[in-house]
């Protein structure tokens, strides 16, 4: 082959080369999906990833999920695309959905842009019950406030017997579900969890002060009732912390 010929192939394939669609390979977009609401998903939850096109959202393609009931805030996805659809080019965005009973739960309303290069960690925030994307009448309802947050309690009682005058113990849920306070001696921290069970504590941690000996026997009965409370029972301003039996571990008092 002579040298002109040898230039006039190697011009070819360096233009079959810039002719070749920018994406060759299929991608895999992946990322969370994320809300600030703390709340279980109802059983028949499901996730939809779209790819849409940008700026007229467009559905390209999509992946729907079962999620069980079990999944909160984040939500790991995984979109797989095949290179064809995004060998035109163009701008494309994801949008997410979490339905439920037909109804949307959580959605953004604006796609997240993507890029078919950076196709990993991907962020998609979602609403609660976003009013445009669904009639009013199909929207689930928000939760109930929880009465036992961002309550001061004081302990009564625990195991039956009264609780020591002189020394307060204190107990308290932050929104965020982070519990603690004031064993009679020692601070104390602790994280509830209304989702398992009506109510169960993790480990109790708290500072290593030394007090009286009763105060300290006190405290340390508390910190176990904790850890065995599988529930709890409202009357009023006055709350109980119970076991799995139901049998009252703890009584505790809202303050004013």
């Amino acid at each position: 082959m002579s040298s002109m010929r040898l230039n006039r192939f190697a011009l070819a394939l360096l233009a079959l080369l810039m002719a070749a669609p920018a994406f060759a390979a299929d991608v895999t977009f992946t990322g969370l999906v994320t809300w600030r609401e703390r709340m279980a998903l109802p059983p028949d939850a499901a996730l939809t990833v779209n790819l849409v096109t940008l700026p007229g959202q467009q559905r390209v393609t999509g992946a729907r999920a079962d999620l069980g009931g079990k999944a909160g805030s984040p939500i790991r996805f995984t979109l797989d695309v095949r290179s064809d659809v995004l060998a035109e080019g163009g701008a494309f965005g994801l949008l997410a959905e979490i339905r439920s009973n037909g109804a949307i739960v959580f959605g953004n309303r604006q796609p997240v842009p993507v890029d078919a290069l950076m196709p990993a960690g991907i962020l998609i925030p979602v609403e609660f019950s976003p009013p445009p994307l669904d009639p009013p009448g199909q929207m689930l309802p928000p939760e109930p406030p929880n009465p036992l947050l961002d309550v001061v309690w004081t302990l009564t009682s625990i195991g039956g017997d009264p609780a020591l005058p002189g020394r307060a113990v204190t107990f308290s849920i932050a929104a965020d579900h982070r519990a603690g306070g004031n064993g009679g001696c020692n601070n104390y921290f602790t994280e509830a969890d209304f989702e398992t069970l009506p109510l169960s504590f993790g480990p109790v941690a708290g500072t290593r002060m030394a007090c009286d000996p009763a105060v300290m026997a006190q405290e340390a009965r508390f910190f176990s009732a904790l850890g065995a409370t599988r529930g709890y029972e409202l009357t009023g301003d006055a709350l109980r912390l119970v076991d799995a039996a139901g049998v009252p571990l703890a009584g505790l008092i809202r303050q004013p």
